[in-house]
């Protein structure tokens, strides 16, 4: 292989080099500019009072469209169930207490958490939204 070849392919790899050492500072720079910022709130935010309570993330916002009491089972049109990776649907969903489905009714705004249980989604915290 000739010396010209040679030098190319350590050029070609230096400058590979090169360039991802670049990229790395210029995410590394942003990375601390960022950790920085977050360190100096503005004054105003500081002294303000706490805001409300946010909602619990690990409940879901509902409608209940339907109820049966017999079986203890919500029919729930919902926003996307994050931890379950599922997107907004309306689905029927099972009590972990089916004494609960009296307090319902269709049209009913809710916050819920359901779980997979042996492959069955069960609700197992319920609350009237606010």
């Amino acid at each position: 292989m000739s010396t010209f070849f040679t030098l190319r392919r350590l050029g070609c790899a230096a400058g590979l080099l090169l360039g991802m050492t670049t990229a790395q500072a210029q995410a590394q720079a942003q990375a601390q500019a960022q950790d920085h910022a977050s360190h100096h709130a503005p004054a105003a935010a500081v002294s303000s009072p706490a805001p409300a309570a946010a909602p619990d993330p690990a409940l879901t916002e509902g409608v209940i469209t339907r109820v049966d009491t017999r079986s203890g089972k919500l029919t729930i049109r919902h926003g996307a169930i994050t931890h379950l990776d599922m997107p907004p649907m309306t689905m029927v969903f099972g009590l972990q207490d089916a004494q609960q489905a009296a307090q319902f009714k269709p049209g009913d705004p809710v916050r819920f958490r359901v779980e997979d249980q042996a492959g069955t989604l069960v609700i197992t915290r319920i609350q009237p939204a606010s």
